[in-house]
């Protein structure tokens, strides 16, 4: 780590934000614990669980409106509603689990809500970054974001699954709000609006605006590979998502393995964020991504093990995979992609990572046992990740 590294003070702003995305982690970590065994209790095994991912990944196939919202208007407005009504969705939930049964669709609501505003608060935050910290500070505040969004989940995973057994689903929802409402607190110091370089007053109709992003990514090499490879990786994210309650449940004790299966991925990602910075300067960010892809590979061949540790060992690999990815990713398509565009490509590039997700739902809801899936998706994102360095020399000769 070099002097510039640790001298640089980061801007209010910056902190208010991350601290705030910290303290949200920490209530998302709890939640994301409580609600697949909400789902189990309900009924229905894997269907259930894959009903609930699913509803939680179809919002983001409004990713290009997500995008344009984030372009067209206020970081504070759009954090503070997200802030808000995931706290209350999440309340209300709360309250019918601890008095009463919870129905499935309730649970989806609740998934397909929680996840239309989750990635509206990455979108908006993802494209107000770069005006939280100067260009040569990107790869440092992405990292720092990381580990917040990796590392407080390590206090929440292992913190919701204790409360999952002692207080139960509802009650570990209702602790987590508070820690929801964290980014509605901070938003009075981040911009009002976002700056747009050249001719402000400028404004094409939406669906003009939505394909502006669209063409972009389909113009562009490296970001016609990002949407491939991106969507690879969620489906299999989300194959992992309803796979592993499930495994934690026959191989060990259900909540308390899974949430440490969740504390090593977080531990594993960690790691990867930190490689970041340092590497970055040695490699070069389209290298750590080469990097990134390609340690998925081994991370899922070991998800096909049937004991927990198999899983434990797999979790952390893929977690490494999942933080080199995070950061170099996020930095690369901030740098590549123009300012005033920003939130509309990125909204594009979430309709790939929603279509992922789906089949991923989809997929792991299959009777298709484990020992099986893992491997067959680690060999699918090995043969097409070979895309990425074709795509990188591609826009070199541009």
């Amino acid at each position: 780590m070099t002097a510039a590294w640790t001298s640089r003070p980061l801007s209010r702003s910056f902190l208010a934000y991350w601290s705030a995305l910290s303290a949200g982690a920490l209530g998302d970590a709890a939640v994301s614990v409580a609600v697949p065994f909400l789902a189990l209790a309900v009924g229905g095994g894997a269907a259930s669980v894959g009903a609930v991912v699913l509803a939680g990944s179809l919002p983001r196939f409004l990713g290009p409106l997500y995008g344009l919202l984030a372009d067209r208007h206020s970081p504070r407005l759009l954090l503070t509603l997200c802030s808000v009504v995931r706290g209350l969705g999440i309340t209300l939930v709360g309250l019918l689990a601890f008095h009463l049964h919870v129905p499935l669709f309730a649970l989806c609501l609740l998934a397909f809500l929680n996840g239309a505003l989750a990635t509206l608060t990455f979108t908006t935050g993802a494209a107000l970054l770069p005006q939280l910290v100067p260009e040569h500070d990107l790869p440092r505040a992405n990292s720092l974001l990381s580990a917040a969004l990796m590392g407080a989940p390590l206090i929440g995973y292992g913190v919701g699954g204790g409360l999952v057994k002692l207080l139960g689903s509802g009650g570990t929802l209702l602790l987590a709000v508070p820690f929801i409402l964290a980014l509605a607190a901070a938003t009075p110091l981040l911009p009002l609006r976002r700056n747009h370089p050249g001719q402000p007053g400028r404004r094409q109709g939406a669906l003009q605006d939505i394909l502006t992003g669209l063409r972009l990514c389909l113009s562009h090499p490296v970001l016609r590979a990002v949407m491939l490879l991106s969507g690879l990786m969620n489906l299999a994210l989300n194959v992992v998502n309803v796979r592993a309650p499930l495994a934690m449940t026959a191989l060990g004790r259900g909540a308390p393995d899974y949430a440490v299966f969740e504390m090593l991925v977080a531990l594993g990602a960690l790691a990867g964020i930190a490689m970041v910075t340092p590497l970055s300067r040695r490699l070069g960010t389209d290298a750590l991504i080469n990097l990134g892809r390609l340690l998925v590979v081994p991370g899922l061949t070991l998800l096909a093990a049937a004991h927990l540790q198999g899983w434990w060992v797999g979790g952390a690999v893929l977690g490494l995979s999942l933080g080199l990815l995070e950061v170099a990713g996020m930095t690369r398509l901030q740098r590549t992609i123009p300012e005033e565009v920003r939130g509309r490509a990125l909204g594009a590039l979430l309709t790939s990572n929603a279509a992922g997700l789906s089949l991923g739902a989809a997929l792991a809801g299959l009777n298709v046992p484990s020992t099986w899936l893992m491997p067959g998706l680690a060999v699918t994102l090995l043969l097409l990740g070979f895309v990425w360095p074709l795509a990188v020399r591609s826009s070199l000769r541009e």
